[in-house]
């Protein structure tokens, strides 16, 4: 073909698995040992249609909020590298400012300050004060309280104390006294903070209290990503942040996600992963899983591998931690209960496997065996 000629090609896909999703430093280190992304790639072969566009691929990657975050862009072949590198750079500023919005490590995030400052005022004043939050502290706390009350406590955010009880019991290997739970336990429960939609103040009713977003935070940081990349024109776009994972629009062949034996072809949604063969602590030969019962103080023994499909990753997010709280039963009702949700659950015990799944999972996701 001459340079005047209209260059046409017929592309021939493969499948390529890409990546596994096996993330150091991520609470979802076990779910993403089956949960993995099949990116395609495209190989032009001869002359075809002139009309089909051509896409070129870009990846990053980058450690945020604790994790590994990746980026994956399609974007048309006419359009720049530069075009995805600025969308990248701002996707990755957007995570390391909501870090510090809701890390409970870093003593300087907005939630460290709320929480020091609410029990100096307790202190000092004998009384629940309601402090300002930011916009982004505010829309987190605001879905945190609707899957709390959804899922009648098993979610819920001001599980802080016993997380950082577990912790520790982690690190010295010895299961937390039974007076130290339930000192814990009474600074935990959706009754004890409160949101003013009104005047978007929090107020927590205990001095002492600790909130923890690692159930929520990523998936919110994840659809904020998705909010920044179409600003930029980007809309082929997949966000996986430790396992909470949302994908826009799919490119040619799809966006192509594993959950347990299923591979799961999807677009504009978001899938969460849940489990603890990484992130879990041992004694006595009991594992207790990293995921903690807000009710009863203790880490989950025989957790479930969990997926969640919903609208947005903060709700996948939230929804994954708090179902495999409920069990089984309990946590495909309430997913079943919701208009855009689906789910499966997976447990294993002594060599023998149970699956139990969703209304819409079965009815959306025909098993398709990798």
């Amino acid at each position: 073909m001459g340079q005047g000629t209209t260059k046409r090609y017929l592309t021939i896909m493969y499948n390529y698995t890409y990546f596994l999703l096996a993330y150091r430093n991520s609470e979802r280190y076990n779910t993403m040992t089956r949960l993995f992304v099949v990116l395609t790639f495209f190989i032009p072969v001869f002359c075809f249609s002139a009309e089909t566009p051509q896409f070129q691929r870009f990846e990053f990657e980058r450690s945020e909020m604790g994790t590994l975050v990746r980026l994956v862009f399609y974007l048309e072949t006419n359009e720049t590298k530069d075009k995805a590198e600025s969308t990248a750079e701002a996707i990755f500023a957007q995570f390391s400012e909501l870090n510090q919005v809701f890390s409970d490590y870093d003593s300087d995030s907005e939630i460290m300050q709320l929480c020091s400052r609410s029990t100096e005022l307790w202190e000092s004043e004998n009384r629940a004060v309601s402090l300002s939050v930011s916009e982004d502290m505010f829309a987190v706390l605001k879905e945190s309280k609707r899957i709390g009350e959804l899922s009648d406590g098993a979610f819920d955010i001001s599980v802080g104390p016993l997380v950082r009880l577990w912790r520790r019991a982690k690190h010295q290997n010895t299961l937390p006294t039974p007076s130290l739970l339930e000192q814990r336990r009474s600074l935990v429960g959706l009754s004890l903070w409160d949101l003013d939609e009104s005047s978007k103040t929090l107020s927590l009713e205990k001095p002492d209290m600790r909130l923890d977003f690692g159930g929520i935070a990523k998936g919110y940081a994840v659809d904020k990503a998705i909010e920044t990349a179409l600003k930029h024109g980007v809309s082929r776009i997949l966000v996986d942040a430790g396992g909470d994972i949302r994908v826009g629009t799919a490119p040619p062949d799809g966006w192509k996600i594993g959950a347990g034996e299923e591979l799961l072809q999807l677009e504009n949604i978001a899938i969460a992963g849940s489990g603890s063969t990484e992130k879990f602590v041992e004694i006595d030969g009991i594992r207790y899983s990293h995921i903690v019962n807000p009710k009863t103080g203790i880490g989950l023994i025989n957790s479930p591998l969990v997926y969640v499909t919903a609208p947005t990753a903060m709700e996948a997010d939230a929804l994954a931690s708090a179902i495999s709280v409920l069990g089984a039963e309990k946590g495909i009702a309430l997913i079943d209960s919701q208009k855009n949700t689906a789910a499966k659950m997976i447990y294993t015990e002594n060599g023998k496997t149970q699956v139990f799944i969703s209304k819409k999972w079965k009815s959306r996701y025909s098993p398709s065996p990798r």
